[in-house]
């Protein structure tokens, strides 16, 4: 009897608590998944203001939501040298991607964009192995702080250096997959006065020629990867003897890279922009053959010099523009030296609409006050 009297007092007990959790918890919702309380309870005082760049130089358009296209033709290129110096051992792998086509939409700022394929265009190379891109970009931009978040995805390459004594041509490896995450932000110090990406961003533009130094820092995650060894059997005598087992290469990449940048700006509307940053980077990489397994890794630094380089046109509600891209990294690794090259041609075309009620509740409500 005793033991019957304890359980219901038990259930009784477990049921009364479970009644008051829910009330409380009815009572007190979880702020993080309503951001303005969140501010309101954990940041009663946040107050984000900020001085306006001169209306002289940098002209803003805040309350406007940008969209544009782009259509770009890309040139990428991953060569491997071994160190012995035998150019029958270099590895040169190329993709046959044509153009790719990308939308990108921005609201203040906050801008986000993807780009695929298209099935047609002037830079196919048929005897090529078909390659696939994909990529998705999110980015941050402040008046003196851009931050960027990239992936970036490539499946199928070909090694374009013939063999003589062969009938082959190319070595087609549809197999390989190059993987790439990007983290980075530049500071202009000169924001007030300059905008060194007036000519890449839609919230706003450069009126007037002016000029300054810049900083970029970032770290990249990189992975390539195939079925098989990334090197073919018949080049393989010429790198160190692990290489047979490699079928993975990944690497960490941290940039701390100082740059320049110009605007030179034609009656307001017309304009030429260019920037440029060398550095070298701090390189951590480890070869695999398993996804999975657990080595070691190395270390080195790596040269790299980035540029862009762009001219177009820019008015209140319309934008155009032709820019080039370029990237290249240079490193030596255990066995053999890395050049990878990347090369971007674009032409954009943009329109500014007067933002709907919807994107300006939705930011307000997500953003931080003041942002």
């Amino acid at each position: 009897m005793l033991r019957f009297r304890f359980i219901v007092f038990i259930v009784v007990l477990t049921t009364v608590t479970l009644c008051a959790g829910v009330r409380s918890f009815a009572q007190n919702e979880n702020v993080f998944l309503h951001p303005q309380k969140f501010y309101k309870k954990y940041f009663p005082n946040l107050r984000i203001k900020r001085d306006l760049p001169d209306s002289s130089y940098v002209r803003l358009y805040p309350n406007y939501l940008s969209t544009s296209i782009n259509l770009l033709s890309p040139t990428f290129r991953y060569e491997m040298v071994p160190l012995t110096g035998n150019a029958g051992g270099k590895v040169s792998f190329r993709t046959n991607i044509a153009d790719i086509v990308g939308a990108v939409l921005n609201y203040r700022y906050i801008s986000a964009g993807f780009a695929f394929v298209l099935n047609s265009g002037m830079q196919v190379n048929n005897e090529w192995a078909k390659s696939r891109y994909r990529t998705a970009t999110i980015k941050y931009n402040s008046r003196g702080y851009t931050f960027q978040f990239k992936y970036i995805r490539v499946k199928g390459l070909t090694d374009a250096i013939a063999f003589p004594d062969k009938m082959e041509l190319y070595i087609h490896r549809p197999d390989i997959v190059t993987k790439e995450f990007q983290f980075e932000s530049t500071f202009n110090p000169a924001w007030r006065r300059y905008s060194y990406n007036a000519s890449f961003t839609s919230s706003e533009r450069q009126v007037k020629s002016f000029g300054g130094f810049l900083f970029k820092a970032g770290m990249y995650y990189s992975q390539m990867s195939g079925d098989s060894s990334l090197i073919h059997d018949t080049k393989l005598r010429h790198y160190p003897p692990q290489f047979p087992d490699v079928n993975i290469i990944r690497a960490l990449t941290i940039r701390l890279a100082p740059g320049a940048g110009a605007n030179i700006v034609v009656l307001k509307k017309y304009y030429a922009s260019a920037a440029v940053f060398p550095s070298y980077d701090i390189y951590f990489y480890k070869y695999l053959k398993n996804p999975n397994d657990k080595v070691m890794g190395n270390q080195t630094l790596a040269f790299a010099f980035e540029g862009n380089l762009s001219v177009g046109y820019q008015s209140q509600r319309l934008y155009a523009g032709l820019r080039c891209e370029f990237e290249k990294n240079s490193v030596l690794l255990q066995g053999f030296q890395s050049n990878k090259v990347y090369a971007n041609l674009g032409l954009e075309f943009g329109y500014r609409f007067n933002a709907p009620k919807v994107v300006k509740k939705i930011y307000r409500e997500t953003m931080p006050p003041g942002m």
